[in-house]
């Protein structure tokens, strides 16, 4: 069984003279933490929006989650997360309002989003706070740390990413 989820071959990312992603190669099986480390504008995100299906590469191959970044982003975007540098739930719903807005996103079925949500809120110990705005959740509902289900990363922004079961979960600058 083939391990890697992510494996890029000297992908390049050019906006007419300016190379933003220069040559990268690299592997990830599944399982496996991997981060971008560098300096504002080094081209961190731009490699992450060509992993996610959301811009393609100038050149060099790429397969996520068994799709090819060059042509396939639309299948890679079905089988992953997704957790941007910003927080991207609405302050102004409920919990279970922003869970239904992402399962309806990710074409989920009635009974997939009910299923999911369930699960979702019992993996990140959130049931509680199903009906509460996601605006007056207190800081020690909105984080976690590494030892928690969320796995240090942000609990509303976790679970965000994956309300499709993705394959795997691409974070920008968490």
């Amino acid at each position: 069984m083939n391990d890697i989820i992510i494996s890029v071959r000297d992908l390049c990312k050019c906006f007419g003279d300016f190379v933003a992603v220069d040559h990268i190669t690299f592997d990830v099986k599944r399982g496996e933490i991997f981060g971008f480390l560098g300096a504002n504008g080094a081209g961190k995100t731009t490699a992450m929006r060509m992993l996610c299906g959301l811009s393609y590469p100038t050149s060099g191959r790429g397969m996520v989650a068994g799709y090819d970044v060059m042509t396939q982003g639309e299948e890679i975007k079905k089988h992953i997360g997704y957790m941007s540098q910003k927080f991207s739930l609405y302050d102004d719903l409920t919990v279970r309002e922003n869970i239904r807005l992402y399962a309806g996103i990710y074409g989920l079925s009635r009974y997939q989003m009910l299923r999911r949500t369930v699960e979702m809120l019992n993996r990140l110990h959130f049931r509680s706070e199903i009906d509460t705005l996601v605006g007056s959740l207190p800081l020690g509902w909105k984080h976690c740390d590494f030892a928690s289900p969320g796995g240090g990363f942000s609990r509303r922004t976790y679970g965000r990413s994956g309300p499709g079961y993705p394959s795997s979960i691409l974070g920008d600058d968490l």
